[in-house]
């Protein structure tokens, strides 16, 4: 009998665990009423604009530093990661808003057709299987390569801080998403933060096992408004991450990491917040999230969905027969269950980098390395690459002269390939994006170009 109570406790212990460890996602707070009117408005402007095009194309580099918190543990040692824990989410934040999720492939060949018709879906936002289209942001992130003071980082885009030498409590202590967000916003952050109009800032530390939220960010402020109930500021601005979820268990199984949540998704989600995108259930009931091609949903979906999901969970609009977009990134579904934005949420992440105080001047202060090829005035519209996406070898159509070299890089900066050919073998690249440099003379073009499988 004994050994029976003692096997249902494990049991039930386990399941608790397992439940607290589902509930570990995201704290971050929806925009006020007021700010989304003013927010539509800035869409409307930008549209016009464009055009009547909803699919923008300029390009935006996100110099990242991630403020490592530890408690004077040796690097390597939780909650004071190593570098290629970061390494590893950095890769995964930019497949994600890339459109080239490392399991995108998982997305059903008849994926929302339905709903696409019925709604009356622009074409711009459809793929060529009539789906809603998986879309490519536009938005890369990079590790800074300077600091502030113009200091050269040793560590690309990391900056750890030893809570212990400011005479800061340890992020540890406090066990509520109230004293939590206190800590950060009127303690840790303050006195840690970088320029928020130069930097994303990124926090990672440890966190009280009470606390039920793995991350938070602040959304985009507007000049004149307020942003969030508890606005972001200069000195508040970023993302904070419980420090486990960071990263990659596929790319860097040596990190540290809390199961489920070991592929760097609850990141990709608060980027996301970051950058204007609301959760797809619109904080309520079938609400509204403000980007009509996705379905409205009647709440937020754990664990690992199938296609359909959630059939008639809504009906004004009515979500059947293709039920809600459970792989969402603004959903809160994990593991193989999530790969996707959408062109709407696209429109929403460009009209916060083009408009918000906060965002329209990341990426102008040459502050990445290789990376920052990827804005639109170093770009040469003459010279291109093909087959882009490619699983073997690449070509470059249009160089003007003989003298030149040619350098491959990931988005860490690190030159992966040197050459003076312009056929390239890439096949033994990750799959994932890089930055093809080419150097003719004193002239630079850099062009992006991603690796898939065969």
């Amino acid at each position: 009998m004994k050994i029976l109570l003692t096997i249902i406790s494990i049991l039930l212990f386990s399941i608790m665990v397992y439940a607290q460890e589902e509930s570990q996602f995201c704290g971050s707070v929806a925009p006020t009423e007021a700010w989304e009117n003013a927010f539509q408005k800035l869409i409307s402007a930008d549209r016009a604009a464009q055009k009547g095009q909803t699919d923008f194309s300029k390009n935006y580099v996100v110099p990242v530093v991630f403020h490592v918190v530890h408690g004077g543990e040796p690097i390597g040692t939780f909650p004071n990661i190593l570098q290629g824990q970061i390494h590893a989410q950095l890769t995964i934040l930019n497949q994600d808003f890339s459109g080239n999720a490392y399991n995108s492939s998982n997305y059903p060949l008849n994926a929302f057709v339905n709903w696409a018709v019925n709604q009356n879906i622009p074409s711009t936002n459809l793929d060529q299987h009539g789906r809603i289209k998986i879309a490519d942001f536009n938005i890369q992130f990079c590790l800074a390569t300077t600091d502030p003071n113009g200091n050269y980082m040793p560590e690309p885009g990391i900056d750890r801080i030893n809570y212990l030498s400011l005479s800061l409590p340890s992020p540890s202590s406090y066990s509520t998403q109230t004293t939590m967000k206190s800590y950060l916003d009127k303690v840790l952050k303050p006195k840690t933060i970088w320029d928020v109009t130069k930097y994303l800032n990124v926090w990672i530390t440890d966190k009280n096992t009470a606390l039920t939220y793995s991350g938070v960010s602040s959304g985009p402020p507007l000049s004149g408004l307020m942003d969030l109930p508890n606005n972001a500021t200069d000195s508040t601005d970023g993302i904070w991450c419980f420090t486990k979820v960071i990263g990659s268990y596929s790319l860097f199984p040596g990190g540290s990491y809390l199961s489920p949540f070991t592929d760097g998704r609850i990141l990709t989600h608060e980027a996301g917040h970051y950058v204007g995108l609301r959760h797809i259930w619109g904080e309520t009931d079938c609400g509204n999230d403000f980007c009509t091609d996705t379905p409205p949903a009647a709440g937020s979906n754990s664990g690992t969905p199938t296609y359909p999901h959630g059939a008639g969970s809504c009906a004004s609009p009515s979500n059947n027969p293709d039920g809600e977009m459970f792989m969402n990134f603004m959903d809160y579904s994990r593991g193989q269950s999530v790969y996707m934005f959408t062109t709407d949420q696209k429109t929403r992440a460009h009209t916060a980098m083009q408009n918000s105080p906060f965002r329209n001047q990341l990426g102008t202060h040459g502050l990445c390395s290789a990376t920052t090829g990827l804005n639109d005035e170093t770009f040469n519209s003459t010279i291109s690459i093909y087959p882009n996406p490619s699983n073997s070898i690449i070509h470059i159509r249009n160089l003007q002269n003989d003298i030149y070299k040619i350098y491959i890089s990931n988005l860490m900066g690190q030159v992966l390939i040197q050459t003076d050919k312009n056929a390239i073998d890439v096949s033994n690249l990750a799959n994932g994006i890089y930055i093809l440099t080419i150097k003719e003379g004193q002239n630079h073009h850099a062009l992006r170009f991603i690796k898939e499988s065969r």
